[in-house]
C-alpha cells in the first residue's frame, strides 16, 4: 500500500488529507452528504485555488487546471478541475462548447498530481505518457456548453496496474470519470511510467536538442480548424493526406516549459488538426479519442502525420461520424498512433462560410470525408477504453 503524502500545513496548497476529521481516510465508511462543489462535509473547497503548478509539471499557472485532491482509499482520489470560460488555445468554432481535447491534459495533469501527491514521487522525476484516452458521455457536447461562469469539474480517480519497485512509485494507470455539476460528462484514462533524473538522462543523452530548428510554414489555419497561423502544427506535403509536424518551441500552451521533445499534447493537436483537415469545410470535434505513444518524437528530425478515414461495416451513421486514424512517423517507425472520433460542430453564429481551399502543395480540394458506417470500433465508447501500450 503505498503512503499518502501529508501535506504541510502552511503550505497554501494544502489539503484536508486522509484521516482529516470528517475527510475520508483510508479506514472511513461510505461518506454521506457529498456536494459535487465542496466534497464531502469537510469545509474543504475542491474549487478554491490550483494546485501547486510543479505536481502537474506546468510553468504557467494560468495552464493548471486541477484545483484540489482527496485520498479517498489506497488506490482511489477526488479531484477538483476547472476550466476558464474561454481557453485562448483549447476552444471550438463558435465558442458554444468547451473543446473536449482539455480533458486530456486534465486526465495528464491527473496522472502527475497523483504520482507526485499520492505516491510520494520526488520533484525532478519525469513521467512517461504511454498512452492517453477520452470519451464524452451520452450527453455529448451538451455536457461541455460554455455558460456564463467557469466549468468546474469532479473527477472520481481509479489507479489501476499500480506497480511498486523498491518501495517507490514504478509505473501506474488513472482511470477518471469526470462530472460537472454532479451530471457525467466524460470519462478518460492514461498509463504513466515514472523515470528517475538518471536513468532518463541515461534514456535519452546528453546531447539531445532542447530547441527545434525553425518550424515549416503552416498549412492554412481555416483547413485544420484554426484561427490564427502560429496555432498550426501542421505543413503541406507533397504526399496527399500527408503533413509535417510543426514543433514551435514558442507556443506558449503546446511548450509551456523546455522540453528536449515532442510534448504529447503536440501529438494529440497534430491528430486533431489532421482529422480536421480531412473533413474541410465542415468543421468537427473529436468526442472520442485514443491515442499510444510508442517513441520520443525528436525536435530536431522530421516526423511525418498521416490521416485516413477508418473503415467499418454496416450501414452508415446518420450524424455525420467518422473515425479518423492519424500516425505520427519518424525515422521510417510509427512514434505515435492516435483514433479519434469526430463529430459536427456548429461554426460561428454568423459570417460567410469557410471556401474551399487548397493545401500549398495539395492539387486535390479539400473536401470532407464521408459518413462511418457501421458500430462504434473498438476502444471508442466502451465504458474503459482499451488502449494500445
Amino acid at each position: 500500500m503505498p503512503s499518502i503524502v501529508e501535506p504541510d500545513p502552511h503550505d497554501p496548497y494544502a489539503h484536508p488529507g486522509p484521516g482529516s476529521a470528517g475527510g475520508f481516510g483510508f479506514d472511513d465508511g461510505p461518506t454521506t452528504g457529498y456536494d459535487f462543489h465542496h466534497g464531502p462535509a469537510t469545509g474543504y473547497d475542491f474549487h478554491d485555488r490550483t494546485v501547486s503548478r510543479h505536481l502537474v509539471h506546468r510553468a504557467s499557472v494560468s495552464e493548471v487546471f486541477l484545483t484540489g485532491w482527496q485520498a479517498t482509499g489506497p488506490y482511489d482520489f477526488l479531484l477538483g478541475a476547472q476550466w476558464p470560460r474561454l481557453h485562448g488555445f483549447y476552444r471550438l468554432p463558435g465558442d458554444r462548447y468547451h473543446d473536449p481535447v482539455l480533458l486530456a491534459e486534465t486526465i495528464r495533469q491527473t496522472g502527475l498530481l497523483i504520482g507526485h501527491a499520492g505516491f510520494g514521487v520526488p520533484r525532478g522525476h519525469h513521467f512517461m505518457m504511454e498512452d492517453l484516452s477520452y470519451s464524452l458521455d451520452g450527453t455529448g457536447l451538451p455536457g461541455l456548453a460554455v455558460t456564463a461562469g467557469p466549468a468546474s469539474l469532479m473527477l472520481a480517480v481509479g489507479c489501476e496496474d499500480v506497480r511498486m519497485r523498491h518501495g517507490e512509485l514504478a509505473s501506474l494507470r488513472v482511470c477518471v470519470d469526470v462530472t460537472r455539476d454532479g451530471r457525467p460528462i466524460g470519462r478518460g484514462s492514461g498509463r504513466l511510467r515514472v523515470v528517475s533524473p538518471a536513468s532518463y538522462a541515461r534514456l535519452r543523452g546528453p546531447a539531445r536538442r532542447t530547441l527545434p530548428p525553425r518550424p515549416p510554414a503552416p498549412a492554412a489555419p481555416e483547413l485544420v480548424g484554426r484561427a490564427q497561423p502560429a496555432d498550426v502544427v501542421l505543413s503541406p506535403t507533397l504526399a496527399p493526406d500527408t503533413w509535417l509536424l510543426r514543433a514551435d518551441a514558442t507556443h506558449p500552451v503546446l511548450f509551456d516549459h523546455e522540453l528536449d521533445h515532442v510534448p504529447g499534447m503536440l501529438v494529440l493537436e497534430a491528430a486533431r488538426q489532421a482529422a480536421q483537415r480531412l473533413r474541410h469545410p465542415e468543421p468537427v470535434v473529436p468526442v472520442e479519442l485514443v491515442t499510444s505513444f510508442d517513441h520520443y518524437i525528436e525536435l530536431d528530425r522530421p516526423c511525418f502525420v498521416r490521416a485516413a478515414p477508418e473503415p467499418a461495416p454496416g450501414p452508415a451513421a446518420a450524424d455525420g461520424r467518422l473515425a479518423v486514424r492519424v500516425e505520427l512517423l519518424q525515422d521510417g517507425r510509427t512514434a505515435a498512433e492516435c483514433l479519434l472520433l469526430t463529430v459536427p460542430v456548429d461554426g460561428p453564429a454568423e459570417g460567410p462560410r469557410v471556401p474551399v481551399r487548397r493545401d500549398a502543395y495539395d492539387g486535390r480540394p479539400a473536401v470532407p470525408g464521408p459518413a462511418v458506417p457501421g458500430p462504434p470500433l473498438p476502444g471508442l465508447g466502451g465504458a474503459r477504453l482499451p488502449l494500445a501500450s
